[in-house]
């Protein structure tokens, strides 16, 4: 039974969760920052959809066969490992690049923003392990620990869109006073080799 305790100290952990810098949040500064508000919406948009992929995982019951099956676990983290690595390159290389194809689109590789913002939560094995530890501690196994699993799993998600939100009308802000200017490439390196550390952790995270 999930008492109103359960639920605000849930709440509480949930916004130190969100809080914590991940590549969620670096993916939705980087849209806002080099292609505005709308990019960086839309990659919100994506990681909220990835919310929905845990909440279902969840409501059915599959999301501890990922803890279940060690090697599902190691084909997930990998293929999530690559892809925040080639996000990070990609970052770099267009930081790198030289002034006269400023005008050409960044943050291209693996798709749109949505898409983006999509694939890299659901590819991030760290998240599914963190709400299957969690979870069990605030719902119970009873029937209905699936759908109290999954508000739980919404309040997440809810918190983290007001505060991607904010973070993008701030990024979005900013970058148009910065312009295209050196400290806006500075700052897409920056975000590049920060994707490039994420996908080293992932690499090297556990399942236990």
């Amino acid at each position: 039974m999930l008492t109103l305790h359960a639920l605000l100290a849930w709440t509480v952990m949930a916004i130190g969760l969100v809080l914590l810098p991940g590549p969620d949040t670096m993916l939705v500064a980087g849209h806002a920052a080099r292609r505005g508000l709308r990019a960086g919406m839309a990659a919100i948009g994506g990681i909220q959809l990835g919310g929905l992929f845990y909440m279902a995982l969840c409501g059915f019951g599959f999301l501890s066969v990922l803890n279940a099956v060690p090697g599902l676990f190691m084909a997930v983290k990998i293929a999530g490992a690559i892809y925040l690595a080639w996000l990070g390159i990609g970052m770099v290389r267009g930081a790198l690049r030289p002034v006269q194809a400023e005008a050409a689109p960044r943050l291209r590789l693996g798709g749109s923003p949505f898409s983006q913002g999509f694939i890299s939560t659901v590819l991030n094995p760290k998240v599914a392990i963190f709400f299957l530890a969690a979870l069990p501690q605030f719902v119970g196994t009873g029937p209905d620990a699936p759908w109290q699993g999954m508000a739980l799993i919404a309040i997440v998600y809810a918190l983290g869109f007001v505060w991607c939100a904010a973070l993008a009308l701030f990024a979005a802000h900013a970058s148009r006073k910065v312009g295209q200017s050196r400290a806006m490439r500075w700052f897409e390196g920056v975000l590049g080799t920060a994707f490039i550390g994420f996908a080293g952790r992932l690499a090297l995270a556990r399942n236990a």
